[in-house]
């Protein structure tokens, strides 16, 4: 076998004495440059100075990035930055899509059962109580099968954006990037929304020294359906903290 090497950059460049002919059955071998990495990105968004999408080396951190796009504005609201990586999106998404099927054969299991205890009860009212009751469970698991589909993973990491500005670069309160990430950052908003069992589901002004409770009574307290001792509050940097009524937003 004879290997000849070949000045592919003298080729690009026309130069005719490196532009060897090939034959039959000829093979050219290109080679990767050793050590080379594509180039990465992350993509600012919001109340940042400079917003836009900035190259990142190995091992570069949020904090370094923030400090090369002039920090964030005076209006932003770092508590309520949202950042998201695609890794943790498709983790995410995977686990969707494997409940979702789980939930399939659970429907289909149910719808079976309806149809079984028609025939056993032969059409007596215990045997159509039976199908009626697992018919309308079989219609509730069709409908959250439904909205699971269409639910699409977010990728969101909770990051301290506040609490990163003030540590040094590479802390451990700061986070080594990688290619794809985002940080969005929101403008400052003032509101505490109260959704899910209480009598109206609304936004109120936030207030200093109010607590958990203090909201939901200005919502006109819990329903008759709902659970107290799993109520939870999601905060803005989405950390989730359970069943703290008596403390202080």
């Amino acid at each position: 076998m004879l290997r000849t090497q070949v000045d592919l950059a003298a080729v690009l460049r026309g130069d005719p004495a490196a532009n060897l002919p090939l034959e039959p059955h000829d093979s050219l071998s290109i080679k990767e440059v050793q050590a080379w990495a594509d180039r990465e990105t992350i993509t600012l968004r919001g109340e940042v100075k400079f917003p836009g999408e900035y190259s990142v080396r190995p091992g570069e951190t949020l904090k370094s990035v923030l400090q090369r796009a002039g920090g964030l504005t005076p209006y932003a609201f770092g508590e309520g930055s949202v950042f998201t990586r695609k890794e943790l999106r498709d983790r995410e998404q995977a686990q969707l899509d494997l409940l979702s099927r789980r939930m399939q054969h659970d429907v289909a299991f149910v719808a079976l059962q309806g149809a079984a205890a028609g025939a056993i009860g032969g059409g007596g009212a215990a045997g159509a109580a039976g199908a009626a009751g697992a018919t309308a469970a079989a219609a509730v698991g069709e409908s959250l099968l439904g909205q699971l589909r269409q639910a699409r993973a977010v990728g969101r990491l909770v990051v301290n954006v506040p609490r990163l500005i003030r540590v040094s670069v590479g802390s451990p309160a700061d986070v080594v990037l990688r290619d794809g990430d985002e940080l969005l950052v929101p403008k400052f908003q003032q509101e505490v929304t109260v959704i899910g069992e209480v009598q109206t589901a609304t936004s109120h002004l936030y207030r200093p020294g109010m607590s958990r409770d203090d909201y939901i009574a200005m919502s006109g307290g819990e329903t008759a359906r709902a659970d107290k001792s799993r109520i939870y509050v999601v905060r803005a940097d989405g950390s989730v903290v359970a069943n703290e009524g008596s403390r202080w937003f």
